[in-house]
C-alpha cells in the first residue's frame, strides 16, 4: 500500500484541517459548528409519593454528553468528551500552529477546526478528533513540522484513529491461506496501514516500513474478519 505523506503546518489533506486559514482570510470563517457528537436521552420523573391520586410527570428531553458509550459494531469503549472539550482542543492546537513561523491566524484556524474537522456525526469521530487535536496541541513547532502519517512520527496513532473514525476510509480483510492473511486501512491521500500475517508472525506496515510485529496465533486459519481486525488493532495500536 502506498502512503502519501503530508508535511508542513497547512496542508490540503483532510487529516489536518480542511484549510488552515491565513490571517488575511479571517473574514471567511465566521460560521458556528452545528456538529454534535453526543447522543441524547429522555428522562422521566417518578410519581409524587404525597399525592392521593397517582400522577406521572414526564420531564423534557435532556442531552447527555458525558456518559461513556460504545460503538454499535465493535463494542469499542469511547472516551468521555463533549463538544466544549472538542472546541477547546481546537483552540489549543491552533495556538501552537500560530506560534510557529507561519501566517496562521489562531482565531480563524480554530473556527475552521470547529466547523470542518468532524466529518462524521458520531461519538467515535468526536473522541478521536479531540485526541488528535490534543496530541498536536502538546507539541512545539519542531514537533508539528515532523508530523507525517507514518509510524515513528508525532501523533501517528492519534492521526490514524482520527482518519479511520471520521474520514471515508476503507478496511478490507483478505484470507489467502490457512497461514496467510492480511487486513488494512486506506484513507484518501493520507493513510495506508496494513497488517500482514504469514506463518507464525504478523507485521504492521505504515505504507513505507514495518513498525510492529506479533505472533499470528492462528488468526488466519479462523477465517474470521472481525478477529483479524481485532488482532491488527491490538498489534498495531490503530483501530481497524
Amino acid at each position: 500500500m502506498m502512503v502519501r505523506t503530508v508535511r508542513g503546518l497547512c496542508a490540503a489533506s483532510i487529516f489536518l484541517f480542511t484549510a488552515c486559514p491565513e490571517k488575511e482570510d479571517e473574514s471567511a470563517s465566521g460560521s458556528e459548528s452545528t456538529t454534535t457528537g453526543a447522543p441524547t436521552t429522555s428522562e422521566a420523573t417518578t410519581t409524587d409519593a404525597t399525592a392521593t391520586a397517582a400522577t406521572t410527570e414526564v420531564s423534557t428531553t435532556e442531552a447527555s454528553t458525558t456518559e461513556p458509550t460504545t460503538t454499535a459494531t465493535t463494542g469499542e469503549a469511547l472516551c468521555e468528551v463533549d463538544m466544549t472539550e472538542f472546541e477547546a482542543s481546537c483552540d489549543q492546537v491552533c495556538e501552537v500552529y500560530a506560534s510557529c513561523p507561519t501566517d496562521v491566524d489562531p482565531v480563524a484556524c480554530a473556527e475552521n477546526c470547529k466547523t470542518d474537522t468532524l466529518f462524521k456525526d458520531t461519538p467515535a469521530c468526536l473522541c478521536s478528533g479531540t485526541a488528535w487535536n490534543t496530541c498536536r496541541g502538546a507539541l512545539d513547532c519542531e514537533g508539528i513540522d515532523a508530523i507525517m502519517m507514518v509510524a515513528d512520527t508525532p501523533c501517528f496513532a492519534e492521526g490514524a484513529a482520527y482518519l479511520i473514525h471520521c474520514a471515508d476510509c476503507h478496511v478490507q480483510p483478505e484470507f489467502v491461506a490457512a497461514d496467510v492473511c492480511v487486513t488494512g486501512v486506506e484513507c484518501p491521500d493520507a493513510l495506508g496501514v496494513s497488517f500482514i500475517c504469514q506463518q507464525d508472525t504478523c507485521v504492521c506496515n505504515d505504507g513505507e516500513k514495518d513498525f510492529a510485529s506479533c505472533p499470528a496465533a492462528g488468526v488466519c486459519a479462523g477465517m474470521d474478519a472481525a478477529a483479524l481486525n481485532a488482532a491488527a488493532t491490538e498489534c498495531c495500536g490503530i483501530p481497524l
